[in-house]
């Protein structure tokens, strides 16, 4: 029987995912929370063991080699593995997963950060819920500082070993001061009234603007704000209108009979709402975090929304 070496086990090999991962040994370092020296010295035995170069030093940042990249497609499936062993065990056992860290923009940790304590809080020992800037935590994600993300962005969809989990599309909507008496069509809007724009560190920013481009509407950048309750509060009082989705509205109840809200007249869009996970890992929490969500968005946001609204509901079918 072939004995493996003893510098090749499942550490060493996280060392050297990471470390390709994140294209450096000082970032992986800061990652696993060990030395720089560490992480060289690890890679350094693994390659003795294996008995051939995995990393191009010559090449800034690090390249890998032929065996370095045979090396690192093998070893991410293997992770996985180990991963997934880890899960079925620890839940077999009824062990909660040591820790989790998740990641949403701010109106998502408004609606479900309470409902998703509640459900799985004992299946995890320790939370780490962050809210902010969506295009910061997708970059977090992929650098295995978060765990699960739940985003209105697509732009992780063509990663490999990702999984998505769609929770519902979330329509958007324009937003004008309570008293505008003028025409919704955005062209008089933009004549009559500054644009509040979301900003664009936000994947619902970019969306939103990528929207305007195709309906040929270009407007000044008078004021530009990144929190939902900044943009719906200056249209309220009358600063200027913008473009909201429905479940910010139903984030921010209060809010609502202070506004004049209507359909786009023409070219409406959606943003897809999904909880991202990685493939194999932490069981089927984020399966299960995708089915909650979408439970408490159209049962506690969205009916409550349809009583101030009732034209709603036709636009979320």
């Amino acid at each position: 029987m072939l004995r493996l070496p003893s510098e090749f086990d499942l550490h060493a090999l996280e060392v050297f995912v990471v470390t390709v991962e994140l294209g450096g040994m000082t970032a992986s370092a800061t990652q696993l929370r060990i030395t720089q020296s560490a992480v060289s010295q690890t890679i350094t035995r693994l390659e003795a063991g294996i008995g051939t170069p995995l990393f191009d030093r010559s090449l800034r940042p690090l390249g890998l080699t032929p065996a370095g990249r045979a090396l690192y497609e093998r070893a991410r499936r293997l992770l996985t593995t180990a991963r997934t062993v880890i899960d079925e065990v620890r839940e077999g056992a009824n062990l909660p997963v040591d820790q989790i860290t998740i990641a949403m923009s701010e109106t998502f940790a408004t609606l479900l950060t309470a409902p998703l304590l509640h459900r799985f809080g004992m299946r995890v020992g320790r939370w780490r819920i962050r809210s902010g800037i969506s295009l910061l935590q997708q970059q977090d994600f992929l650098a295995r500082r978060v765990d699960m993300l739940v985003t209105g962005s697509n732009t992780l969809e063509k990663h490999p070993g990702i999984e998505h989990h769609d929770v519902m599309d979330d329509p958007f909507v324009l937003i004008f001061p309570r008293d505008y008496s003028g025409s919704g069509d955005p062209t008089e809007a933009a004549s009559r009234l500054p644009f509040i724009r979301y900003s664009l560190d936000h994947g619902m920013g970019q969306r939103i603007e990528s929207q305007l481009t195709r309906m040929k509407l270009r407007m000044p950048n008078v004021v530009e704000v990144d929190i939902i309750h900044q943009q719906l509060t200056s249209v309220a009082l009358g600063i200027g209108w913008s473009i909201t989705s429905v479940l910010c509205l139903a984030a921010m109840p209060s809010l609502v009979d202070q506004l004049r809200i209507e359909p786009l007249p023409r070219a409406r869009f959606s943003r897809r709402v999904q909880v991202v996970g990685r493939s194999a890992e932490l069981g089927n929490l984020a399966e299960q975090t995708a089915q909650m969500a979408r439970e408490v968005m159209m049962v506690d946001c969205l009916v409550p929304l349809y009583q101030q609204l009732p034209w709603v509901e036709d636009l979320m079918k």
